[in-house]
């Protein structure tokens, strides 16, 4: 029983997004009350799907340190943010957003916490975490941070 336990726990449905896979659509309310896509909101180049939350100290960490030095240098180059808050309180996650310089881009939360439909649906268990998307929303890379997130950006940035 064991064995067919573990084959159920590996099925394509049970694993969360892969590199190679594309990106589910979702379509979320964001910091500025509007309902967004996430495929019609897509980098020309290269999307960042960031997973962060105020109370996450590593996450506000990359904001500040990797994603807002990436952004104001590639934003006009085909590099988008979408950044995914897992938040059940409003004022806090406009404040931590503020604080960091992360309201630059997209930010996106259901206000739920971590129950959300869009976190099953990406099959997130912790934070932080990330995905890299291609133009077409293809997963290239993910969970990629600090130095290392940096250099992916600029060499798929600057590959054309």
């Amino acid at each position: 029983s064991w064995l067919n336990e573990l084959c159920e726990m590996s099925a394509r449905q049970n694993l969360p997004v892969l590199i190679g896979d594309t990106f589910p659509e979702a379509i979320l309310p964001s910091i500025t009350k509007d309902s967004l896509s996430i495929i019609k909101n897509l980098g020309s180049k290269l999307t960042i799907i960031d997973l962060w939350a105020s109370w996450c100290v590593p996450c506000r960490k990359e904001n500040r340190n990797v994603l807002v030095p990436l952004y104001e240098e590639y934003k006009n180059e085909g590099l988008e943010i979408i950044a995914y808050a897992l938040e059940s309180n409003e004022k806090t996650w406009k404040m931590a957003a503020e604080s960091d310089g992360a309201d630059a881009w997209i930010q996106l939360s259901e206000l739920q916490g971590d129950d959300t439909d869009f976190l099953k649906k990406i099959r997130i268990r912790t934070i932080p975490a990330n995905f890299i998307l291609d133009k077409n929303g293809i997963v290239i890379a993910k969970n990629i941070h600090g130095e290392a997130l940096i250099d992916l950006v600029k060499s798929e940035i600057e590959k054309e």
